[in-house]
């Protein structure tokens, strides 16, 4: 593991939480109502091609995974924080995703997802009335979110959402190889890269176990604020970084990556946080902002093991389609989502679970460790 026991700086400067950091505009409770409507079509759109509710966002599963998240002894008080505060070993499970939310094939570039779920934490609840014992982290495969925040996603987010839920497959293929020629040889040669928003789309499409994945937006880290990340760190999964799904693999290619390693190798993962230093290079409302480094590396709080399993069993599949939902705001008050993007996510994943599970006639159900199907 990496040593995280010597602090490049000291607590003192990093930034302490305060109800007050987040600074919401005064009509963003709108905004969200009225990127929930048009999600809701989406959601309606899908139902009615697929004959089965999907998430509005990362339908298309690659594997549920069984593991263990392991708090290490020895961290220094501004890491040993919430979930993170006492040694201890907690089961977790995993759900690998690609972003859109219809069933897209693998062979399209474009943003991975990670839903993280521990099981059998104890503590105060980040929302009212919220009895259950879990703890979520949502990632995915862009450090920075595409959108500042509710009011951006709005104007520029959802128009690209609307047409990207329509759109054949053929049709995105093609866009996306001229986009990443335009960039390649006419954009970046001029100063002129294309923006991140349709940056992702040209991305090389390489073997989700060996990405990195990124908590975009803030969230509260006990006494103080952070970013998360999730990195391969065992050798089996680091050599994967980068290696290019094949165009012979399939529309399923990540899927059926995923069960060929789990069924012969282990996996181990490290979670990382980068700790806000202040909030004029660090933001809290801006989740575009790329926090420096140099100002606060992202440092280790604890690993995610997963053994040799079957990633992708009948009862595992319709558990982690249709029962069990992610929402970073299941979890901790010591780690409440911070910022306009993670308070747009409360709202538009409530909503869209709420209506998935409703056409699905499908319970939803908060899992404790042995509810998982083998």
């Amino acid at each position: 593991m990496t040593d995280v026991a010597t602090p490049r700086t000291t607590a003192q400067k990093y930034l302490r939480y305060r109800d007050d950091l987040e600074q919401p505009r005064p009509d963003e409770e709108q905004i969200i109502d009225k990127i929930i409507t048009v999600l809701r079509g989406n959601n309606e759109r899908a139902y009615r091609k697929y004959k089965h509710g999907l998430r509005d966002a990362h339908a298309k599963g690659h594997g549920i995974l069984r593991g263990e998240l392991t708090v290490p002894p020895g961290l220094p008080p501004e890491l040993a924080q919430g979930l993170f505060a006492t040694p201890a070993s907690y089961p977790v499970i995993a759900r690998l995703s690609s972003t859109s939310g219809v069933i897209r094939s693998d062979q399209l570039r474009g943003v991975r997802g990670l839903g993280i779920k521990v099981l059998g934490v104890q503590g105060a609840r980040a929302l009212p009335g919220d009895e259950a014992t879990t703890q979520d982290f949502i990632m995915v495969t862009h450090r920075e979110f595409l959108f500042a925040d509710a009011r951006a996603y709005l104007r520029r987010g959802m128009p690209i959402a609307w047409v990207l839920a329509r759109l054949p497959d053929p049709v995105l293929q093609t866009g996306s190889a001229i986009l990443s020629a335009l960039d390649k040889h006419v954009l970046r040669r001029i100063g002129r890269p294309l923006p991140p928003n349709l940056a992702v789309f040209v991305r090389p499409n390489t073997h989700i176990l060996g990405e990195t994945f990124y908590s975009s937006a803030p969230l509260r880290f006990g006494d103080y604020v952070a970013k998360l990340l999730y990195t391969p760190v065992s050798p089996e999964v680091t050599a994967l970084r980068g290696v290019p799904v094949s165009r012979d693999a399939g529309s399923n290619a990540h899927h059926d990556m995923v069960i060929d390693f789990f069924a012969e190798h282990s996996a181990e993962y490290e979670l990382r946080v980068q700790l806000c230093t202040d909030t004029e290079t660090m933001p809290i409302e801006d989740a575009t902002v790329a926090w420096p480094e140099a100002a606060s590396p992202h440092r280790t709080v604890a690993t995610i093991r997963f053994d040799i399993q079957d990633p992708d069993t009948p009862e595992r599949r319709a558990f982690g389609d249709d029962v069990v939902s992610f929402n970073s705001w299941r979890g901790l008050l010591a780690h409440r989502p911070m910022g306009s993007i993670n308070r747009l996510k409360q709202r538009v994943y409530e909503a869209s679970s709420n209506y998935r599970h409703g056409v699905n006639h499908v319970l939803r159900l908060e899992p404790t460790a042995d509810q998982l199907p083998r």
